[in-house]
């Protein structure tokens, strides 16, 4: 066995990167594998060891670790390093690698792939995942990363959003992919895709406005990506009015777009325009943590004062003392579907072709007509 001699880390954590610290001490020692930097049978840093190296906790570094054990790249023993597993020695039915744009990793995408991972691994399926940095002022993205989760064979790759450069770098190296994407048709060259619906909770939302009696809404919004619920709202008669705002990003995002969400809603709340007839729609989940702030600083409540509903996450909230009526998703059900979607390609050839992410409705209690005082 190769010893670890005086090698030192190929990575460093980024406290300001958006992944968790347990995946980036897991993709760093991952991609070192990978890309050949610890070799096979070559001893790497024990869960002890790489504590000080990285300024992480034993329990993060242990639970990288035994992510890669899972994943079949570090075999461990008792009393002794880990160490790089002869890739060849597996026998793995095939090797999926999920690819997402740099910095676009946060709560929904990190608990769906490891949902996916899951799955995957359980099938008997390699799963890997490569991030893509973005191109700053027009030059050409980093694909280095994803090139060396491609340096040894793929089944198939997917890609976590809509990104034509991605693709394009996918198919010249003819490698199958997918997409999990906001699109409405599947990208020319994909085996198939996972189609991100936001709008599928519209029309119960709706809904929920015309039993209310909602005859205004004003929807608060920092991302033209997120849920477009203005055309059926209006639609069904009911006036729209779009407040966007502009997140501070200086001071990382979760943080800037909450205070945007503070800052958007402080402003309705100042206006004097809303009312029972009114509902106030949240398009992000950290806008709403924002704007649940601002609300309860102007002494409003939902629904006596005005209605609400929010975006949300499944395991992550917003968390309100009443139920919010909320459009929800829920990344782990996301990930078993694309996992399912992905091992049915794997093994028949084909991708499903009707696979969909899709929030559901929860009615809740700040838009219920008659909740008590």
């Amino acid at each position: 066995m190769k010893t670890i001699a005086a090698k030192t880390l190929p990575f460093r954590i980024n406290r300001n990167d958006a992944r968790s610290l347990l995946d980036q001490v897991a993709d760093g020692l991952r991609m070192a594998i990978v890309g050949g930097y610890y070799g096979p049978g070559e001893e790497i840093p024990s869960s002890r060891e790489l504590c000080p190296l990285l300024g992480v906790s034993r329990i993060v570094t242990s639970a990288a670790l035994e992510r890669l054990v899972a994943e079949g790249y570090v075999l461990t023993r008792h009393g002794l390093r880990p160490s790089v597993r002869d890739l060849a020695a597996k026998q793995w039915r095939g090797h999926v690698v999920l690819v997402y744009p740099q910095g676009d990793v946060d709560y929904f995408p990190t608990m769906f792939a490891e949902e996916l991972r899951l799955g995957l691994n359980r099938a008997g399926y390699l799963f890997t995942r490569a991030s893509v940095g973005r191109a700053l002022d027009g030059g050409p993205c980093d694909f280095s990363l994803l090139d060396a989760a491609l340096s040894r064979s793929v089944d198939l790759a997917i890609v976590f959003d809509n990104r034509a450069a991605i693709f394009r770098h996918l198919s010249a190296r003819k490698i199958p992919y997918a997409a999990v994407a906001h699109c409405q048709t599947t990208p020319a060259g994909a085996v198939g895709m996972t189609r991100f619906d936001y709008e599928a909770a519209v029309p119960d939302f709706v809904a929920a406005c015309r039993a209310a009696g909602i005859r205004n809404a004003v929807v608060l919004r920092w991302d033209s990506m997120m849920c477009n619920a203005s055309p059926a709202l209006r639609a069904a008669g009911i006036a729209v009015r779009t407040v966007s705002v502009k997140p501070d990003f200086s001071r990382g995002k979760h943080l800037g777009v909450e205070a945007a969400g503070y800052a958007g809603f402080a402003r309705l709340a100042e206006s004097g325009r809303l009312s029972p007839e009114t509902v106030v729609f949240v398009t992000d989940d950290y806008l709403a943590r924002g704007a649940l702030s601002a609300m309860l600083a102007a002494g409003l409540r939902p629904p006596q004062d005005f209605r609400l509903a929010v975006w949300a996450n499944a395991g992550l909230g917003p968390f309100f003392p009443r139920e919010l009526s909320r459009m929800e998703t829920d990344p782990r059900a996301a990930g078993t579907a694309a996992a399912t979607a992905a091992i049915s390609y794997l093994e028949t050839g084909r991708y499903p072709a009707d696979t969909a992410i899709r929030p559901r409705w929860f009615p809740g209690e700040t838009m219920r007509v008659g909740s008590d005082n």
